[in-house]
C-alpha cells in the first residue's frame, strides 16, 4: 500500500498539481518525500510509459527501458543512500550510449512540469541538448553528476 501511494504521490507532484514542494529551478524537479531526498526510498528507479499510462521498473542497471523506451514521460529515483550509486543516468540511446540526464535522489521529473529538460551531459554525443521526454533508452546508477 506505501509503495502505491508513494507513486501515486510522484504522479501528483509532477503533473502539476503543486501539492508538494518543488524545486525553484527552471526544471521544477520535485521531491514527492519532502526534505530527505531517502524518505521514500525503495531502491528502485521508475519511468512510466507516456502511451499507456504503464510503469517500467529497475533495481539494477537498465541497458533498455523495455516497453517504456522512448515513451518516458516522467521518471522518478526512490534509490537507496549509498556512495556513489544513489543517482540515476537517464540515457539517450541504449546500453548507456549517447548523451545523458543526471536525476538526484528522491527527485521526480515529469513532462507536465519540466517540459524542457534535455540531455544536457557529453557534449558532442548523439542526442546532447535533445529534449528527454520520449526519448530516453537507458538509465544506470552513478554518482553525483
Amino acid at each position: 500500500m506505501r509503495r502505491v501511494l508513494l507513486y501515486l504521490v510522484a504522479l501528483i507532484a509532477t503533473v502539476g498539481f503543486g501539492v508538494f514542494g518543488t524545486s525553484t529551478n527552471a526544471s521544477a524537479a520535485s521531491n514527492p518525500c519532502g526534505g530527505s531526498p531517502y524518505a521514500c526510498a525503495d531502491g528502485t528507479f521508475n519511468v512510466w510509459n507516456g502511451d499507456n499510462g504503464s510503469r517500467c521498473e529497475w533495481v539494477g542497471n537498465a541497458s533498455s527501458l523495455g516497453s517504456c523506451t522512448n515513451k518516458n514521460y516522467l521518471v522518478a529515483n526512490f534509490g537507496y543512500r549509498c556512495s556513489g550509486c544513489d543517482w540515476i543516468r537517464l540515457y539517450w540511446g541504449a546500453s548507456y550510449t549517447g548523451a545523458y540526464f543526471c536525476i538526484p535522489p528522491g527527485y521526480t521529473y515529469g513532462q507536465g512540469t519540466s517540459p524542457n529538460l534535455t540531455f544536457n551531459r557529453g557534449s558532442g554525443l548523439s542526442g546532447y541538448g535533445q529534449n528527454i521526454w520520449y526519448n530516453a533508452a537507458s538509465a544506470k546508477w552513478s554518482g553525483a553528476c
